[in-house]
């Protein structure tokens, strides 16, 4: 007959080799507790479910109050684990397991199951559920873990999930999903539903015993415990037949639905258990990372999965990068008691954010935390498939999805509801289709309208609304109502692999702007980051802590600093942008800059005019003496004051192959793409080009007859000539900071764009001293022959 008391001693004695009795920093207590948190957890947690229960084996620390190890015995090995986990009495894990959920809700629990009365037949499963989390994870070791051992362990579970690991994560799901032919718009739906679904137990241990013969019955079971958990969050009917709706689209994916699918490399039928494995994956590796992490999870998720099907075009929805959405956050400072809307939350990056951000602030007060998430968090989404993510992503973080809204953001009773909880704060990334920016405008008004007097808006934005050729009369009115305190230019890759060029706006609500008073203006191109292959765009070096602090300084104590911010005051139908008030700095002109412009224009006539054979070349100066530039003798010019502007004529799909070059916004080869027959214009020699889209500010001389592009702008002065012309095109290419595909270098612009040059006795531009400073560089000499 079976003995308990044998396994219990078999269990003693593995403690003591484990070296439990002889620590004075733990307790070891059996069958009861006098320890109060415990004994409060577990007043309701007998297996027959009438009263108190306690596991065989209670381990306590002393100078670690938040770690447990809860033990569970039987005699036989028949009795360790049942297939469902719920026969609470007559098995140790199941047992174990009862008791475990109850004490995770304040401690981090190591569960141990021990059966079998002697050390040859003894089995055991070790489990680890950290505090708070949706599940436990199990730990793969058949002895008894010494404190130590346990301790590097749930250290080493309770890290959070790092953006790069995630990304992979993404990765590794997407290429899984793409190879079984599932379709990008089902990815992020499949996933969110299964960690929606992961919230039920029931659901936990029932899943993994369905058979690839059942795999409708298990999405069938995903979307109804989908339901039932939603139902159980008290979430509104409405809103469950949107989400339901959604999480069912692919509910009639043959991919995931048949039992067998065909092995690609054997091309024989195999078991399909894509599903299922899917599922444990999420259940191993996400779920248990997701309450406390600050990622938005099913954002990064989306975003990968549409990268390759070439982004979200069609709607505009860009997701904002997490680092983005927490600078957001620091950006306003923003503080436990604020109420924080995204009129258009997509998957809820910028409420995770903000989230993450309150909560970390009262990290010791529960019922605030509580609250901020039930009230303090506000969003509205129009697409049923975000509105779901948003939800799930929400809810995952304990509640948070009371005040998520499905349904347009510009609607009269919306923004009633709105009202009425009075946010102080809103975050949004308007949709960008088409890149109306009189259309984000309007988003930005609106969320304006719906905030409290003094309430700050901060959004991002396609740089086309800072510019002062859009949405004029909607600025008008923002400008009445609203103050204008900040416009950041942000990096040009900012959202790869989707082009955007990106400015952020921060808004005053309900204080009209006062045109005579600074806006801070900041040019944030450099965030540290850094494109990958496979990762995206990432902090692989670790600069981005250094300058977003660089930034926030900088931005909050209003500083004009060189080359990243400025202050000035503007009106609504002025630009709104770093790059138009940003002085150029030209301290860093030095003789290699120029040599450098020497020789580029050597290689193309060696390569092109010359046809290879200028064989005698030489780094020989035409002048001995050595001119020094000096900064101090320089003087602003607009070039329209210095040249005569023209535009280029010709597309280069018009023209047929010919021996007249043909310049176009190339940064390389001089400009020239391409030799060409007769154009529409052709432009004497003798001049500057620059390019002012594609390689924009790029600026060369040409010393032959040219047809051009309408993307390049001829400059033309008589004093012209290949040295002054290469000093020149130097000091335009100063400027190209100031212009990107967003902000295209115009003629109107380029009219008024000054450059600062060499001036004589007079004042007027000193064409002779560039002249000469460029015949006293080493390769001159070229020239000359």
């Amino acid at each position: 007959m079976v003995n308990e008391r044998k396994t219990e001693q078999l269990v003693r004695k593995m403690l003591k080799e484990a070296g439990y009795y002889n620590n004075p920093n733990i307790i070891i207590e059996e069958q009861s507790s006098d320890n109060p948190r415990i004994n409060k957890l577990l007043k309701t947690a007998s297996k027959s479910g009438d009263g108190k229960g306690y596991p065989d084996f209670i381990i306590s620390f002393v100078n670690q109050q938040d770690k447990l190890i809860l033990i569970e015995c039987k005699a036989s090995t028949t009795k360790h684990e049942s297939l469902d986990k719920k026969q609470y009495k007559d098995y140790a894990f199941d047992g174990v397991l009862l008791y475990a959920n109850y004490c995770k809700k304040d401690f981090d629990v190591t569960a141990i199951v021990i059966s079998g009365e002697t050390e040859q037949e003894k089995k055991i499963s070790t489990f680890l559920w950290i505090k708070e989390s949706y599940y436990y994870k199990n730990i793969q070791n058949k002895l008894i873990l010494n404190p130590q051992q346990l301790n590097e362990i749930i250290t080493e579970q309770k890290k959070p999930i790092s953006e790069e690991a995630l990304i992979m994560k993404a990765v590794e799901y997407n290429k899984l999903l793409h190879s079984n032919s599932i379709p990008e718009v089902e990815r992020c739906i499949i996933i969110s539903s299964i960690l929606v679904a992961l919230q039920n137990k029931v659901f936990i241990n029932e899943y993994k015993l369905y058979t690839h013969k059942e795999n409708d019955r298990l999405i069938d079971d995903i979307v109804k415990f989908c339901k039932q958990i939603l139902e159980d969050k008290q979430i509104s009917k409405d809103k469950i037949q949107t989400i339901v709706t959604e999480y069912s689209k692919y509910k009639n994916n043959k991919q995931l639905t048949s039992p067998f699918i065909k092995d690609k490399k054997t091309k024989t039928n195999i078991p399909n258990n894509l599903l299922r494995n899917l599922i444990d994956d999420v259940n191993d590796n996400i779920l248990p990372y997701i309450r406390d992490n600050k990622f938005d999870i099913l954002g990064k998720f989306y975003t990968q999965f549409i990268k390759y099907a070439g982004g979200d075009k069609k709607t505009g929805l860009v997701l904002t990068p997490i680092h983005i959405t927490e600078f957001f956050c620091d950006l306003i400072n923003i503080q436990p008691n604020d109420i924080v809307f995204d009129p258009c939350c997509g998957t809820g990056g910028f409420l995770v954010s903000a989230m993450k951000a309150m909560v970390q602030n009262v990290k010791y007060e529960k019922n605030k935390q509580a609250e901020i998430k039930l009230n303090q968090l506000i969003g509205i989404e129009i697409r049923p498939d975000m509105f779901s993510h948003v939800c799930s992503n929400m809810m995952m973080r304990g509640d948070g999805k009371s005040n998520i809204f499905h349904g347009n953001c510009f609607d009269d009773e919306l923004i009633k509801i709105v009202k009425k909880k009075k946010p102080n704060i809103s975050f949004l990334n308007p949709p960008y289709s088409n890149g109306n920016a009189e259309e984000q405008l309007e988003f930005i008004e609106n969320s304006l309208n719906c905030l409290t007097k003094g309430g700050e808006c901060v959004a991002i934005c396609q740089m086309s609304t800072a510019l002062n050729t859009k949405g004029l009369t909607i600025k008008e009115r923002l400008f009445q109502k609203h103050t204008l305190k900040a416009v950041l230019s942000m990096p040009e890759d900012l959202f790869y692999p989707v082009g955007v060029a990106t400015v952020i706006l921060i808004w005053e609500a309900h204080i009209p702007h006062d045109s005579n008073i600074n806006t801070f203006f900041g040019y944030f191109k450099n965030d540290g980051f850094v494109k990958t292959k496979y990762k995206g765009r990432i902090d692989i070096n670790n600069k981005w802590p250094s300058i977003k602090n660089e930034w926030l300084i900088t931005y909050k104590n209003k500083q004009d600093k060189e080359g990243l911010s400025v202050n000035h005051p503007v009106k609504y139908h002025d630009e709104w942008l770093a790059e138009e008030y940003l002085t150029t700095n030209y301290d860093d002109l030095t003789d290699d800059i120029f040599i450098k412009k020497i020789k580029e224009l050597i290689a193309f006539e060696f390569l092109n005019v010359h046809n290879n054979t200028l064989c005698s070349l030489t780094n020989e100066k035409q002048l001995l003496h050595r001119l020094n530039l000096n900064i101090n003798k320089m003087k602003f010019f607009s070039i329209q004051e210095l040249f005569m502007i023209e535009r280029g004529k010709d597309i280069i799909k018009d023209l047929e192959q010919g021996d007249i070059p043909l310049v176009s916004s190339s940064s390389l080869n001089n400009g020239v793409k391409d030799n060409v027959q007769k154009g529409k214009k052709l432009f004497p020699a003798n001049c500057i080009t620059i390019a002012n889209n594609g390689s924009i500010g790029s600026s060369f001389y040409q010393n032959k007859s040219f047809y051009a592009t309408p993307d390049v702008t001829i400059l033309r002065n008589k004093k012209l000539n290949v040295y002054n012309a290469l000093f020149i095109t130097i000091l335009l290419e100063k400027e190209k900071y100031r212009f990107n595909y967003g902000r295209k270098w115009s003629n109107d612009k380029m009219k008024n764009s000054q450059i600062k040059v060499p001036t004589n006795d007079k004042g007027g531009a000193d064409w002779e001293f560039m002249e000469e400073y460029i015949k006293s560089l080493p390769y001159s000499e070229n020239f000359n022959k």
